[in-house]
């Protein structure tokens, strides 16, 4: 019995050190680098929004990070993510972000819409339809980018070649301040991570 209990310990104390020992250094060191890749499309993953329609700090920081990467990309394309579905939130992610570039100089006619998603794998799923009804070549041969905080870098990587993007590019934004809650949210988000990409 003593040994029985040995062992499943050990097996779970294997399994909640994993994120430590392989996901989670990846995190890390993904969020240090900064991505500025080129693209055609630019996914602008959205982030929390507070009460009916304010953006979060970290919505901001994306926002700003998409219109300074517009603005020296000319000919690129948005594509704002992010659903209505948090309790009290009455204007979705994807038109407070298409909103907020409108303001800051970027022109309408090259934003795209995707105002359905709720998690980070439908922000890949619907976005890359979008993409493929409005591009003139094939999404496989369309030069697609996702922009997102540096902390969330890593984790939509392997979402977006999850989604069939073989050549993954990233355009990253820099997360100021505290973010202790952020990277332990990703930390306990590895177990999900683990769990779709062997199972699903």
């Amino acid at each position: 019995m003593n040994k029985i209990f040995k062992t499943v310990l050990g097996t779970c104390a294997a399994v909640l050190a994993a994120p430590a020992v392989l996901y989670f250094p990846a995190v890390i060191y993904n969020a240090t680098k900064k991505y500025d890749d080129d693209c055609e499309y630019l996914m602008i993953l959205g982030s929390v929004i507070l009460g009916e329609d304010t953006p979060s700090d970290q919505l901001i920081e994306r926002m700003n990070r998409a219109v300074v990467y517009l603005k020296s990309h000319l000919s690129t394309k948005a594509v704002c993510c992010g659903g209505c579905f948090r309790k009290e939130q009455k204007v979705s992610e994807a038109q407070i972000i298409k909103n907020y570039l409108m303001n800051n100089g970027i022109e309408e006619e090259r934003i795209l819409l995707e105002d359905k998603s709720t998690t980070t794998y439908e922000n890949f799923e619907f976005a890359l339809k979008i993409i493929a009804e409005d591009s003139t070549k094939s999404t496989e041969n369309t030069k697609i980018a996702y922009l997102t905080s540096d902390y969330h870098i890593f984790r939509s990587g392997i979402i977006a070649k999850q989604s069939g993007i073989k050549d993954v590019l990233r355009v990253s934004a820099k997360s100021e301040g505290k973010n202790f809650k952020r990277y332990l949210r990703e930390y306990f988000v590895g177990y999900d991570l683990a769990y779709r990409t062997l199972f699903k």
